[in-house]
């Protein structure tokens, strides 16, 4: 009997192994992958973006803190990533991970603990001591002291000296240690705790691949305690998750100075906020500020400003500002600003802008994006390329064109017009008149058109437009709707001749004609019908078109 109970200790024990052996691995797991890097003179960027590819994971760190230009030299076989990380970076850098992220953080100093007193259960526990620099035995001001999975942290003191007590424990006590430059210190505290809930993890998409604070802003700095900038500096990537936050202001919430340190599932901001991400919902009665991403819905009264990726919905009475790239729905009373790839629909009272490619539809006054596909809908639009279309009354568009068309046809003898889009889609801006002293008229108006290239010097612009053609008085409506089908002819570059057939339906309630103005009414050429005061009639352009 008593030989198989030991065989059962035995096997129970070998299990608890197994399983911490694994638990272990899978925890590591990033760090203890091997690779081969075989390079001469290479950048650190460029090899870094290698251990990537091969590695299957991706770096997350401010991007001041590598210097990526640097040359080097490697030639290594199957080691593991922390072996190759120690021989790139000199050690002087302290590496964590999440999901599929490998966080690094400039540390090339170390840090110790004087520990003063633990005690307490899992209600309350109190933990005090001091924060000494591990070589020159300085005491360290400002290092952030915290337990992640509680979401609890304070600072050091003048003295280096800290007190933080912690409640609701439900697991072993895992006191982490951070300064700016310093590699992170991490001391266990074991007390007799009943596990009722597991840690809810950090995922993947709550990080930026390249994490910049936004404690560089001007407004932000404002708005953010100097405590909170401390952690921020001290702490950077490192990230806790928690199903709610409650503020006043940033300086005034439920997670205290750890607040920029944490994913909230819901975050509901009196006046504003602060936080490193929301994984929900978040509503702020002024603003909201994420200091990375930002994935589901997001309101906010004046303007919401996000550090790394917006994924949903973002609405603010003012503006919105993502740092990194956007997909979803953003809407603001005056200006939208995404730093990086926007997706989506973007709608924006005065502005909006992309910095990198825009895809879907933006509708505001002022478009503007780097690269477009999609839909723009604004008095102006601006794209450095677009393979879209481009709504407006004025296009701006790099690979597009801004041309001039100078012609005549059977209704005026002299006619302008500014054209700009590209060939998907472009709007001209229409102007002409009819010199003849006794049958004067004068039209402006609006138009749309393609350009179907048939070949190199051939094309043909299918063109609608509505013009009003002013007869002498303001008061009466005269309206010439015109379908063009001119063939553009290629004499030279910058200089097309332009001639086709057009389609007109004319509109007028002018009871009479007036002295030396014309009745268009009374053309020849024109059909009846339907109602008495439509015509119609075909008709013809010819000329140039410049540029």
């Amino acid at each position: 009997m008593k030989s198989t109970i030991r065989k059962f200790l035995l096997l129970i024990l070998f299990l608890i192994i197994i399983s911490g052996t694994i638990q272990i691995v899978n925890a590591q797991s990033l760090l203890n992958r091997t690779v081969s890097i075989r390079c001469e003179n290479q950048s650190i960027g460029k090899v870094m973006g290698q251990i990537e590819e091969k590695a299957g994971f991706r770096f997350s760190y401010q991007s001041k803190i590598i210097p990526k230009d640097s040359l080097i030299s490697l030639q290594v076989t199957d080691i593991s990533i922390k072996e190759v990380l120690d021989e790139l970076l000199k050690e002087r850098y302290d590496y964590a991970e999440t999901q599929n992220f490998i966080i690094l953080r400039y540390a090339p100093k170390k840090l110790s603990l004087v520990l003063d007193k633990a005690s307490g259960d899992r209600d309350q526990y109190n933990i005090r001591g001091y924060v000494i620099d591990e070589n020159t035995g300085l005491k360290i001001q400002n290092a952030s002291v915290y337990e992640k999975n509680l979401a609890q942290a304070t600072l050091t003191d003048n003295n280096g000296y800290f007190e933080i007590g912690l409640s609701n424990i439900y697991q072993p006590i895992a006191l982490r240690i951070n300064k700016e430059n310093y590699k992170e210190l991490i001391t266990y505290y074991l007390l007799e705790v009943n596990i009722q809930r597991t840690k809810k993890e950090v995922q993947a998409d709550d990080y930026s691949d390249n994490p910049e604070d936004l404690l560089t802003s001007g407004l932000t700095q404002f708005l953010i305690s100097s405590k909170q900038r401390i952690h921020a500096l001290n702490l950077g990537s490192i990230i806790s998750k928690a199903p709610y936050q409650v503020s006043l202001t940033p300086a005034i919430n439920s997670h205290g100075n750890f607040s920029g340190q944490v994913v909230n599932d819901i975050s509901l901001n009196l006046i504003g906020g602060y936080n490193a991400g929301v994984d929900g919902v978040e509503v702020g009665g002024i603003f909201n500020l994420n200091k990375m991403n930002m994935r589901g819905v997001q309101l906010a009264g004046i303007f919401n400003i996000t550090g790394g990726k917006a994924d949903g919905v973002q609405l603010a009475g003012i503006y919105n500002d993502v740092k990194g790239d956007r997909r979803g729905v953003q809407i603001a009373g005056i200006f939208n600003n995404v730093q990086g790839n926007s997706s989506g629909i973007q709608l924006a009272g005065i502005f909006n802008k992309v910095h990198g490619s825009s895809t879907g539809l933006q509708i505001s006054a002022l478009n503007q994006a780097n690269q477009f596909s999609g839909l723009q809908i604004g008095l102006i639009n601006v794209a450095g390329s677009s393979s879209g279309y481009s709504l407006g009354l004025l296009n701006i568009i790099g690979n597009g064109f801004q041309r001039i068309s100078i012609n005549t046809n059977e209704t005026t003898d002299i006619n302008l017009g500014f054209k700009s889009g590209n060939n998907n889609l472009y709007t001209a801006l229409l102007t002409g008149m009819n010199r003849d002293k006794d049958h004067k008229m004068y039209h402006f108006g609006l138009g749309l058109g393609t350009v179907i290239n048939m070949s190199r010097n051939l094309a043909l612009s299918p063109e609608i437009s509505s013009r009003y053609m002013y007869l002498g008085d303001w008061k009466d409506t005269n309206i010439l709707h015109r379908l063009d089908l001119n063939f553009n002819f290629r004499i030279a570059d910058g200089l097309r001749l332009t001639a086709g057939p057009s389609a007109n339906i004319y509109y007028s309630n002018q009871a009479a004609s007036i002295n030396g103005y014309a009745d268009m009414m009374q053309r020849k050429d024109h059909f009846n019908l339907s109602n008495s005061k439509l015509k119609g009639w075909i008709g013809w352009t010819a000329g140039f078109t410049i540029f």
